[in-house]
C-alpha cells in the first residue's frame, strides 16, 4: 500500500514541534528542523527508507536540543553530555552525532572548560593542582590538555595562597600541638588538598612555628594524670619525657616544665 502524508500538524504543547501523519495515522513527532531538512508537506509519498530516515534525522535533532539545553546552564565537558544523553536513553548514533554538533559549534570546548574551571578552583577554593589534574580526569579531558592546564595551574599558585593554609592550620591547633605536630599537619593538609611535595615542603621552610606555652602545659598535664596511674618516680618522668616527645614537643622544654612540676628529678 503506497504510503502518504496525510496531515502535518503543530504540537498544542510544542510549537516548535510537528505531529506527522501517514495514511490518517498517526507517526511520529518531529521538530522543524526536519520538517524543513526533508521537504515535508501533505500529500508527499513516502517509502520506508524515507521514514525511517526521517525518524533517525529527529532522534539525533532531539539529542542536539536536548544537549544544547543541558550545556545552556555551565560549561560541560563531552563525557558529561555523553553520560546526560545516555540517562535519557538517546541511542549511540545520535549521541555521537549530536556531541559532534556540539563540538563544531563551540557548545563542548575542552580547552576552555580547563581554564574555566581553573579560574574557579584558583579563586573560590584552596585545592591545589593535583585535584585540578583529578577532577580533569574524571571528566574525560584529554591527558595533553590535562598536563598543559595543571603545569599552568601550578605556576599560579602564589606564596600568599600557602601561607594562609598554614596559618589557618597554625592557628587551629596550635594551643594543642607543638610546633612539629603542627608541621606535620601542615604537610599532610597540603598533600590532601592536591599540593605536591615540593610545594608542600617550601611552605614548610617559609613557615616558622614556636611551640606554644598553652599546648605543652595541657598535653603535660595529661600526660601526668594519665600515667601516673601506673607509673611513679623515674619511671613516671621517663614515660612522660617519652610520650611528649613523641608529640612532637622538643627535649629541654620537657624538662624545664617538669621542674615546674616538681618531677626533675
Amino acid at each position: 500500500m503506497e504510503k502518504k502524508i496525510t496531515r502535518i500538524e503543530v504540537q498544542k504543547n510544542n510549537k516548535e514541534r510537528f505531529n506527522l501523519y501517514i495514511n490518517g495515522v498517526f507517526f511520529a513527532g518531529i521538530d522543524a528542523a526536519t520538517y524543513v531538512h526533508f521537504n515535508l508537506k501533505k500529500d508527499l509519498i513516502v517509502t520506508d527508507q524515507m521514514l525511517r530516515e526521517i525518524g533517525e534525522y529527529d532522534g539525533y535533532r532531539v539529542a542536539i536540543n536536548k544537549a544544547i539545553q543541558y550545556l545552556s546552564y555551565k560549561k560541560r565537558t563531552e563525557k558529561e553530555v555523553q553520560d546526560y544523553l545516555m540517562k535519557l536513553e538517546v541511542n549511540t548514533e545520535a549521541i555521537d552525532k549530536s556531541i559532534d554538533y556540539c563540538k563544531q559549534n563551540g557548545y563542548i570546548n575542552h580547552a576552555d572548560y580547563c581554564m574555566s574551571l581553573m579560574n574557579t578552583m584558583l579563586n573560590t577554593t584552596d585545592k591545589g593542582p593535583v585535584i585540578f589534574a583529578q577532577k580533569l580526569k574524571e571528566l574525560g579531558i584529554e591527558q595533553k590538555l590535562i598536563e598543559q592546564y595543571t603545569a599552568q595551574y601550578e605556576s599560579l599558585i602564589t606564596e600568599e595562597r600557602i601561607e594562609k593554609i598554614a596559618a589557618k592550620l597554625t592557628k587551629k591547633y596550635e594551643k594543642k600541638q607543638s610546633s612539629r605536630m603542627i608541621q606535620q599537619k601542615i604537610m599532610q593538609t597540603l598533600i590532601q588538598k592536591g599540593y605536591n611535595l615540593d610545594i608542600a615542603n617550601d611552605a614548610l621552610k617559609n613557615v616558622k612555628i614556636e611551640t606554644n606555652e598553652d599546648a605543652l602545659q595541657k598535653n603535660l598535664e595529661k600526660e601526668v594524670n594519665r600515667l601516673s596511674r601506673k607509673h611513679e618516680g623515674f619511671e613516671l618522668k621517663q614515660k612522660i619525657i617519652q610520650s611528649m616527645m613523641r608529640k612532637g614537643f622538643e627535649y629541654d622544654n620537657i624538662i624545664e616544665r617538669l621542674k615546674d612540676c616538681g618531677l626533675s628529678d
